[in-house]
């Protein structure tokens, strides 16, 4: 009897019937063999396998890992161009590796925080100072070339800064240090003569952050010019969230050690550091506070790591409206910064990652000198201080009063989460609730900040200070300065910066730039709360980092062996 049920012997009789009528007469065509896909072509087209994907790009890093320092992004360059729109990251990738500046600016040789920097030839092998400081007479290097064979010209020099402090550029980043530029003249092809309106002597300081752009790239096209540059290395390709740099053959000066770099955005910090972990990033630059201190001194990445603080010359600080009582009064300005603690918010809010400081001013720092002790929350004193300006609480109310005034400061800040005050903010604020001092807090967006800090009634704002080691702090002190939102005005502040702004070297500057800070300590235009110090880590096999200016130079480093197990 047959093991299957009727139904299905007579399906198979059907089909077994149709598959004989099938078999009737001349063979259907077929398509020959060698007119087929290849089906290893096919395989290759077919989409990947994401774990395979990824067993290739750990394959590439690996094979790369010898000739290739690779740094972690953790903010995606709005865009990547030498003079427009810059960012942190984008200066870091192609100020000084790509695109070269006349003049370099040096750290110390005996490190950062240890006296001041030096200029050095850069695109210009020479310079000197004439007529009294009011003109500069540059030549350029004869073996500079771009990196497409062109000579590096005066042509190229006269239209970068030209370009720096044409108004309609908005090259704000960059106009200020050219602010004092009347002309820039071709003597001949490789010497430029600058004149300025009178001496300056930030101006070479200012030369040192302006990269030279060529003008046959450039000069039609400022926005859409190719990245060509005159450094030691080039742009190689700018895809899948990598920047990768080659050494360029064809440079004439130093040959960096380390052929090739790579700047990987990865915006989750985990990820990055188990990336890290797994030999794919050399540079971690700066720890996002839940793995700090802890995953950096984990067994797993110490061995391999060593600690990488950056030391940027950014901090925050307490801005007073120095026209608007009752804030006009030098006495309840050094009050007001008596009551903020910043330890507590380096060490709670910002756990670790900042450092308190008293203004502007400390070794490495904007203003690049000897800087004060920064002062300790001293409620006592602050009150004797608010006393002597007049303010008591002499009806008990809780509110210090002056001629039947009640002592409150209207205070802009930065909104936080929940609509809140940043966290940093409503700690320092709580100093002065408890010195009775009444408070109208104003939020909004970095946007509202910016437009509304200088509005008239504010007399306090807490802002953020990001700019370069050794600047000049007229901008933010000096009376009219473009950032001095305070209105402060003081003679003795204008005497000090005009005789820093005299001097043309930075070893000469340090002394009078620690009488400013001594002024700036006195007058008080703001309090400094703290001064940012990310934390970050860097491989043990990389050799040659020298922290400067919140970065190092990827051309003075090298790689060695990996350290042993």
């Amino acid at each position: 009897m047959s093991p299957y049920p009727p139904q299905a012997r007579q399906a198979a009789v059907i089909v077994a019937a149709l598959a004989l009528v099938a078999c009737d007469g001349t063979p259907a065509r077929v398509k020959p063999w060698r007119h087929a896909p290849d089906p290893l072509a096919l395989a290759e087209q077919a989409p990947r396998s994401p774990a395979l994907a990824k067993d290739d790009d750990d394959l590439g890093l690996r094979q790369r890992r010898d000739h290739t320092l690779r740094i972690h992004v953790d903010a995606q360059p709005r865009t990547l161009h030498p003079l427009l729109a810059p960012s942190v990251w984008s200066r870091r990738i192609l100020i000084g590796p790509v695109f070269q500046t006349l003049v370099r600016y040096a750290p110390p040789a005996t490190g950062v925080g240890t006296g001041p920097g030096a200029y050095l030839p850069g695109l210009a092998r020479s310079w000197r100072i004439e007529l009294g400081g009011t003109q500069l007479i540059l030549e350029l290097d004869p073996d500079a070339r771009w990196q497409d064979g062109r000579p590096v010209t005066s042509v190229d020099v006269q239209f970068t800064l030209d370009t720096a402090r044409d108004p309609g550029r908005h090259l704000d980043h960059l106009r200020g240090g050219m602010a004092n530029v009347i002309s820039v003249e071709l003597v001949n092809p490789r010497i430029v003569r600058v004149r300025l309106s009178h001496p300056d002597g930030w101006f070479l300081r200012s030369l040192a952050e302006l990269p030279i752009v060529p003008y046959q790239i450039f000069g039609n096209d400022l926005a859409g010019g190719a990245l060509i540059g005159s450094g030691p290395y080039r742009v190689v390709d700018t895809k899948d969230g990598v920047v990768h740099l080659s050494r360029w053959d064809g440079y004439k000066g130093a040959r960096p050690a380390i052929p090739d770099i790579e700047y990987a955005y990865q915006p989750d910090a985990a990820q990055a550091l188990m990336a890290a972990k797994r030999g794919e990033f050399d540079v971690i630059p700066s720890l996002v506070p839940e793995h700090w201190p802890g995953q950096a001194s984990a067994p797993g990445l110490a061995a391999s790591f060593a600690p990488l603080e950056l030391a940027p010359p950014r901090f925050r600080y307490a801005l007073f409206g120095a026209m608007t009582p009752p804030t006009d009064d030098p006495r309840v300005r050094r009050a007001l910064g008596l009551l903020i603690d910043r330890e507590a918010i380096a060490s709670d809010v910002d756990r670790g990652l900042a450092r308190p400081i008293a203004g502007p001013i400390w070794p490495s720092g904007p203003g690049d000198g000897p800087g004060p002790t920064p002062p300790a929350i001293d409620p006592a004193a602050a009150g004797r201080l608010l006393d002597e300006a007049g303010w008591i609480d002499s009806d008990g109310d809780g509110l210090r009063e002056k001629a039947g005034q009640k002592l409150r400061l209207t205070v802009l800040a930065l909104e936080g989460k929940n609509g809140k005050a940043a966290p940093e903010v409503d700690k320092a604020l709580d100093g002065l609730r408890r010195a009775n001092i009444g408070l109208d807090v104003r939020l909004g967006t970095e946007a509202v900040l910016r437009n509304k800090v200088n509005d008239d009634g504010i007399n306090l704002a807490f802002l953020e200070w990001n700019g370069a080691v050794d600047s000049d702090l007229s901008r933010l002190v000096g009376t009219g300065g473009a950032d001095n939102a305070g209105r402060f005005s003081s003679r003795r502040v204008d005497q000090a910066l005009a005789a820093i702004a005299a001097v043309w070297e930075p070893a000469s500057r340090g002394p009078l730039v620690g009488e400013l800070a001594a002024i700036l300590a006195d007058e008080l235009p703001l309090a400094g709360i703290v001064r940012v110090a990310p934390q970050g880590l860097v491989h043990r096999r990389v050799a040659g980092v020298v922290v400067w200016d919140g970065w190092f130079d990827v051309t003075a480093c090298r790689l060695e062996a990996d350290p042993a197990p």
